[in-house]
Formats: C-alpha cells, sequence, structure tokens
C-alpha cells in the first residue's frame, strides 16, 4: 500500500473520498490543518512534516487500524477531539509559559542592541543557565540575533517587545550540546520579607504594590518562571514571623495549597539606596538550596534547581518509543492522554500507533533518552506504571 502520509491533506480541502460524515467536520474551522490517513489515529508533527523544533502548530492526522464501523468512530472522535480543542488540564504544581520565545527589553533607539538583549535573555530562558549567552558557542547566535527576530513592536515604558524563531533557536542550542527547557515550567510560591526599618518588616503578597513586587515580577517573565504570591487566604503576620525566623516548614507546606511545584523564602535587609542583600532558600521535589545575593539571585537559584530536576538529557538526541496506555476507553481519554504526553518536557512530537479494545499505543518522538521520557511521565502523575521496562502505563481508576 502507498504511504498514507501520501494522501494527507487539511480538511478544509477534504480527499475526495470521504463521506457525507467526514465532509461535514471538514467544515470546523480550527487553527491547525486537519487530515485524514489510513494508519495511524491521531497525532503532530512540525509544519515541515518531521519532528525537529517545538510543535508549536501542528499537522494533525487520524487514522485506524480497526474494523470499519469502529474505525468510523475513531475518526469522529479524533475530530471532534480536534474542533473542541480536547480540554487538557496542566500538570499539578506548574502551567505553560506563553511565548516563550518573545522578551521585552529597555530600547534606546538601537534595535540591533535591543534583539541582542533579548536573545541572550531567551537563551538564559530556554536553556536554564544564567551564564549561556557568553558561552563562546553562542557567540555567533547573539551577535547575530536579528536574523532570529520573527516581530517586534515598541512597547509601554520604552521597551522592545521582541519574537524570536522558536524552531531556529532550539536547534542551535541541540547543536551546541546542551538541553532545552520546554514551556512546561513548575509555579514558585514566593515568600519574601523586607526589613523596612526602625523595626518595620513587611512581606510581600498578591496584593501588594511595593516597587520590589514589580521589579521581582518583571524578572521572572524574563526568565520564564511563573510565580504566585501568598494572599489573604494565610496569616501573612505568622508567615512573616516564619520566614523571617528560619522556621521555614509551614511555609513549603503551602505549595500544595497554591498549586506550587516550588518554594522560595527570601529575608531582605536594605544596603544601600533601592539595593537589598538577600537571603534565599529554596525548596522543590523534597530537594532544598540557599544562596545570598540581590533581588534576582533568587530566581537564578530557582530556575538552577529546576533546570537540573527537569531539564531532559542527552541534548539533541532524538529517540522514537512506543508508549502504550491502558485504561482508555472514552473521547475524553483519549484526548487527554495524547495531550498529556505532548505537553512532557523532553516530547517533541507524538502520534498513535495501534488501537486496541483495551489500551492506545503512543508513538512518541523524545528530545533525550527514554529515562527522561520515565521520569517525566512519573513527575506528571496522571499515568500510573504497570511495566516501565516496556513502557507500559494506565490511567488511573476512577
Amino acid at each position: 500500500a502507498a504511504d498514507a502520509r501520501q494522501h494527507f491533506g487539511p480538511l478544509r480541502a477534504p480527499h475526495g473520498g470521504l463521506d457525507a460524515l467526514d465532509q461535514f467536520f471538514t467544515r470546523v474551522d480550527v487553527d491547525t490543518g486537519v487530515a485524514i490517513s489510513q494508519r495511524r489515529a491521531l497525532g503532530h508533527r512540525s509544519e515541515s512534516g518531521s519532528w525537529d523544533g517545538p510543535v508549536q502548530r501542528a499537522v494533525y492526522y487520524c487514522s485506524v487500524t480497526t474494523p470499519s464501523g469502529l474505525a468510523r468512530a475513531w475518526r469522529t472522535a479524533c475530530l471532534l477531539a480536534l474542533a473542541a480543542g480536547a480540554a487538557f488540564s496542566a500538570p499539578a504544581g506548574s502551567e505553560s509559559v506563553a511565548d516563550l520565545y518573545t522578551v521585552t527589553v529597555p530600547y534606546t533607539g538601537q534595535n540591533e542592541a535591543a534583539f541582542r538583549e533579548g536573545l541572550r535573555d531567551i537563551l538564559i530562558r530556554v536553556t536554564g543557565r544564567q551564564d549561556a549567552p557568553d558561552l563562546e558557542k553562542f557567540a555567533p547566535l547573539v551577535a547575530q540575533a536579528s536574523r532570529y527576530v520573527v516581530s517586534f513592536r515598541r512597547a509601554a515604558g520604552n521597551q522592545l517587545a521582541v519574537t524570536y524563531d522558536g524552531a531556529a533557536i532550539e536547534n542551535a542550542i541541540d547543536a551546541s550540546g546542551l538541553p532545552v527547557w520546554s514551556n512546561e515550567r513548575p509555579i514558585t510560591l514566593v515568600w519574601l520579607a523586607f526589613d523596612r526599618g526602625s523595626g518595620r518588616r513587611a512581606l510581600l503578597h498578591a496584593a501588594s504594590d511595593a516597587e520590589e513586587k514589580a521589579r521581582f515580577e518583571a524578572s521572572a517573565a524574563r526568565r520564564g518562571l511563573p510565580i504566585v504570591w501568598p494572599g489573604a487566604g494565610d496569616d501573612l503576620t505568622r508567615s512573616l514571623q516564619q520566614a523571617w525566623s528560619g522556621d521555614h516548614a509551614p511555609l513549603v507546606d503551602a505549595a500544595r495549597r497554591y498549586g506550587a511545584g516550588g518554594v522560595l523564602i527570601g529575608r531582605a535587609q536594605p544596603t544601600g539606596a533601592g539595593t537589598w542583600t538577600v537571603a534565599w532558600s529554596f525548596t522543590a521535589a523534597g530537594l532544598s538550596a540557599n544562596s545570598t545575593g540581590d533581588l534576582d539571585a533568587g530566581l537564578a537559584l530557582a530556575a538552577d534547581r529546576y533546570a537540573a530536576l527537569y531539564l531532559p538529557q542527552g541534548a539533541g538526541q532524538r529517540t522514537e518509543h512506543i508508549v502504550t496506555v491502558r485504561g482508555i476507553d472514552s473521547l475524553d481519554g483519549y484526548a487527554s492522554t495524547m495531550r498529556l504526553l505532548s505537553r512532557l518536557a523532553p516530547v517533541r512530537g507524538v502520534a498513535v500507533d495501534e488501537v486496541t479494545p483495551d489500551a492506545v499505543s503512543f508513538l512518541v518522538n523524545v528530545r533525550g533518552d527514554p529515562e527522561q521520557l520515565h521520569q517525566a511521565i512519573l513527575r506528571d502523575g496522571r499515568l500510573v506504571a504497570v511495566d516501565a521496562a516496556r513502557m507500559i502505563y494506565a490511567l488511573p481508576s476512577p
């Protein structure tokens, strides 16, 4: 039989052999191309047709290897999932960072300088390394930053918002041998206490309007780190005392209430006009680390630790693996499992290889080694390992 990919075509221009039901679904207006094939049930690749680069806009395709009646049901389910957007919930303790390759930088009228500064921020954000822009291997990339600019616009406060070519930058990072940190980032709960002098201390919280809070949030955004502040549900007076005294256990335990994957605690003391020295403590995945520095030092500490925990190893290596998931017995289960796998940090593409009455096998393209895929699935927590060696998992029982 001919390669099914030869028959791919957007649903907006349906294949002549599609039946009336298929053609009805071709009228659904979706942002991505949708196509019908004869081999795999639902997957996505980059628009170029390869697995390389970030899956930002994908070409979906539907197929089946089951009897015609069930085939039609699955095909319909695929199309419904695409049309409806197939609701997806981010893993607990993390969220997807929007516009990972867009940054806002100070603008003095020199586009080239702003482009280089923005690309430096992107390299730090996507590699998780503070020193990435200064590595010799990235010198040509930074020097020719304008080549990687997709768009830019003026922003408030003499700023320039710049969007870069994510796929090209990821390819350059792959070639350097460093790993790429995906847009799925842990949320960090921040407890930041300030000594205002004369015995006055204050804890930043969700309703604070302090200048230091705005500065910290801007720095977190540039690093691509989602943060959350304590809110009215906490006893902020007691929390301030705990942050300053070093009684951090209750503050770390609060991460679960806030849906955070890590906790950053800072105790800031003034060192001059508008400057602070902060004693930082960071905890994630049961591990803790400490450092002392300015306001940005805490974010650097968190990013370094997250990178060590979550960045894939075997940078630049691409491998394909069959992951079988049991217990998928509904459209919601099918669609959410597809989305779950595609959002895992080391995953670059997902397709369905086989559908059986009690399981679905997915062909997963991974940046890094298979152990990184297994660990990412375990960290996500929504699939139960049945046979890790054979990459067989199951949806938890209701």
